[in-house]
């Protein structure tokens, strides 16, 4: 016996994704080569693509047991689909939502005696209803694109998994010249630059699974945690300093460039994702794992590279 297909259509109401992006600003003249701003970026999406699997019965309640702790969980499962000679029917539609609020505070110094630096903080929220246009391969990881609840997309309206909701980022430049020097001294002095960028940014949000099909959709990989919603949590913020030194030294019609840079000087675990199962389930009985939380990737250890560049 040949198993049921999965097949794909266009919804008849299908459209083209539509974006509206509005934004303001401020700058203010502080003296001394500095410069002060104020901006506010707004973008809505809507029209936004999704694949939905549109063979699915009406939902009712279940209740979910946790093992050990006898806590009971409220949550739904859905009744077998009408088109019972298909497994899946994915639909390709256009009814996914995003809007992101942008607010950011600059302070600029412009190149002064060899100074140029940049302080710059941005408070910011991406709220949407999973929008994804790449989910078109059932069965494996495409599956976990899915919104949670195919019946209702409102159950998955939350901040966005691309949320970053403070950013700060600090920057300089400082280049010698060797003013008010001379001989030896201007020769030593002179031709170096010092840079840096010093990163701090909170966590991505991310949300809790369990490794089972529990609301019954035909899909494994989207089950969000019974009792939680989704992008409930939040990885740990991130911090990066990556500075840089260079050194001219003229050859004549040429130049010498010596350079030495690093990323991630600190060597901090910017941990970039977690175990996000937190619950197997047997029935209506789920057990909670281990391993939840626990690390399984980081934006990477300290890099120190060294180089050396002519220009002619």
């Amino acid at each position: 016996t040949l198993p049921k297909p999965t097949i794909f259509i266009f919804d008849k109401a299908y459209e083209n994704a539509r974006v509206q992006q509005a934004s303001t600003g401020i700058d203010y003249d502080l003296g001394h080569d500095t410069a002060a701003s104020v901006s506010y970026l707004f973008v809505h999406g809507d029209r936004l693509p999704r694949s939905t699997d549109i063979n699915i019965g009406a939902a009712s309640p279940v209740t979910f047991t946790v093992a050990g702790t006898g806590e009971a969980i409220p949550h739904y499962q859905f009744a077998t689909g009408p088109f019972t000679s298909f497994a899946r029917i994915i639909s390709f539609q256009s009814t996914a939502v995003s809007t992101y609020h942008g607010l950011t505070f600059e302070l600029n110094r412009r190149f002064a005696r060899g100074i140029t630096a940049r302080a710059a903080y941005t408070l910011g929220r991406v709220e949407d209803t999973v929008p994804d246009a790449t989910a078109v391969v059932p069965g494996g990881s495409d599956d976990a694109k899915f919104a949670s609840n195919p019946a209702d997309f409102n159950t998955d309206r939350t901040r966005g998994s691309n949320d970053q909701r403070h950013r700060l980022v600090l920057s300089g430049v400082y280049t010698t010249k060797g003013d008010g020097l001379s001989g030896v001294a201007r020769a030593l002095w002179g031709g170096w630059t010092f840079a840096g960028i010093f990163t701090a940014q909170s966590g991505q949000p991310y949300s809790a699974y369990v490794s089972a099909d529990v609301n019954r959709d035909g899909n494994n990989r989207n089950d969000i945690a019974p009792g939680t919603k989704r992008n409930a949590y939040t990885l740990d913020p991130q911090i990066s300093l990556d500075p840089r030194i260079a050194r001219d030294i003229p050859m004549g019609r040429a130049r010498l460039q010596l350079i030495a840079e690093a990323f991630n000087l600190l060597n901090r675990d910017n941990i970039s994702s977690v175990r996000s199962g937190l619950y197997t389930a047997s029935g209506l009985v789920l057990t909670r794992t281990t391993n939840f939380q626990q690390p399984l990737t980081s934006s990477g250890p300290r890099i120190v590279q060294l180089a050396a560049k002519v220009t002619f």
